[in-house]
């Protein structure tokens, strides 16, 4: 079967989203079935975010999905890891049955992963942290393939986000998909953001000096082509997600909102 194609202008991908031109934001499209995932990669989005349940905030979705929208996109697809939506501390019930997930996945062509693991700590109500054991085991399990870390981060206070970024590089991640802290919408949390783009990242970066891939953030929650060009504006964030639907109710992808979004940051940049 042939691949679809995007038809509205794009990045330049490679497999793991990247593109040539770095002043161009990379546009994730959260889909919660096959064929949002095929209306969104032919109206111009850069990379999908695979999974199922829109009312739970996006669960593992099934193997099968992931095979047939392979034979059928060309643009990545990143799978979400997550088992359910009660917290993000998860047993160890729940973190063997996450190891099996992404091995099945992995298996059927996932081109990345997407999950976010906190400390049992956190379901004691106190400071949620990073759990860099489990979180390090799944990155190592995805073997070579980047990793998001899922807005699980957007529990951490801002006070703790330089010892969370900096577990977060030790753990491997590439990316981390946040709203802002204290589960706001984007622009709710502009500010927020903008501190962590541009000053706690910079930070980051001075203590690494070399050692370690600096994350890349991707700002998601209520994010719409209504707001993109001032999301963008305010973080300059190399990356944006949104699950850009048509309605909520029934989780399909509006091709005509995909291809604003496209367009507005097209003419941001």
């Amino acid at each position: 079967m042939e691949q679809i194609q995007p038809d509205s202008p794009s990045r330049n991908s490679t497999n793991n989203g990247s593109s040539k031109d770095a002043a161009s934001p990379l546009l994730e499209i959260a889909c919660f079935n096959e064929a949002s995932a095929i209306i969104a990669a032919k109206a111009g989005a850069d990379r999908i975010e695979l999974c199922r349940d829109y009312a739970s905030g996006g669960l593992s979705p099934e193997p099968e999905a992931l095979a047939i929208l392979k034979s059928q996109i060309s643009i990545p697809i990143y799978v979400m890891i997550r088992p359910h939506a009660e917290s993000f501390y998860y047993s160890d019930t729940d973190f063997e049955a996450m190891k099996r997930t992404m091995h099945l996945l992995r298996e059927k062509g996932a081109d990345g992963f997407v999950f976010g693991i906190l400390t049992q700590d956190t379901a004691a109500q106190a400071a949620p942290r990073i759990d860099v054991a489990r979180n390090k085991e799944l990155v190592e399990l995805a073997q070579g393939r980047p990793c998001t870390f899922h807005r699980a981060f957007d529990l951490i206070s801002e006070s703790n986000w330089d010892t969370a970024l900096a577990d977060i590089v030790e753990c491997g991640f590439t990316s981390i998909l946040t709203s802002g802290p204290s589960g706001g919408t984007a622009i709710e949390c502009v500010d927020h953001l903008d501190r962590l783009v541009h000053e706690r990242l910079e930070q980051l970066r001075g203590r690494l000096e070399g050692h370690g891939r600096l994350p890349q953030i991707i700002v998601g929650g209520g994010v719409r082509a209504t707001n993109i060009r001032m999301l963008w504006g305010r973080t300059r964030a190399p990356a944006f997600h949104s699950a850009a639907l048509a309605q909520s109710s029934v989780e399909l992808v509006s091709d005509a909102e995909v291809e604003a979004l496209r367009a507005a940051l097209n003419k941001a940049t």
